[in-house]
């Protein structure tokens, strides 16, 4: 029976660093981008650089923070936080996506997971129409955009990243 357990022990912590390899590709990723976004944001908002950098950035944080829940083997910040054994962070992550995010400027609800889905989702992964009934779309996608990119704004991207980092720092640091 201890044969068992042990093997079963072992099969998961080598699952368990697969992950966290596999995570780590992207993660990395993201803040190789994040970086360099940092770096072009002392220029002007509209160079197509610092707005190239925002849109993968926002697609990537769509990606790792807001999956479906059942989809429990994709690699997002909040999977690997509880595969770590700190639910805790992982719902932190959860918390601060559900802070208010244009509540000073539009309806409240309007969270942080609503900005980036709709950023990602509408205007940078699918162009929707925006037409008609429709047509306040460009005003929504400059509303987050420039907001994202906004210091002066409590909420914004350097907040987010943050939050986000510190969560897989510390769920990644080994306890004695």
């Amino acid at each position: 029976m201890c044969e068992i357990d042990e093997e079963r022990q072992s099969d998961e912590l080598l699952m368990l660093g697969e992950f966290i390899e596999h995570f780590n590709v992207h993660y990395s990723l993201l803040l190789r981008r994040y970086k360099k976004f940092r770096e072009l944001s002392k220029y002007n908002f509209d160079n197509i650089d610092l707005l190239t950098y925002l849109d993968i950035i926002v697609v990537q944080l769509r990606a790792m923070c807001i999956e479906s829940p059942q989809n429990k083997k994709n690699y997002t910040v909040q999977t690997l936080l509880k595969q770590l054994g700190e639910p805790e962070l992982a719902q932190r992550i959860d918390d601060m996506l559900e802070e208010e995010f244009l509540g000073d400027v539009l309806v409240s609800g309007f969270t942080i997971k609503k900005a980036l889905k709709l950023l990602a989702d509408r205007f940078i992964c699918h162009y929707d129409n925006f037409d008609g009934k429709d047509s306040d779309g460009w005003y929504y996608y400059n509303m987050i955009s420039r907001r994202l990119c906004d210091c002066c704004k409590k909420v914004n991207l350097d907040y987010i990243m943050n939050i986000i980092i510190e969560c897989v720092g510390e769920g990644l640091t080994i306890k004695m």
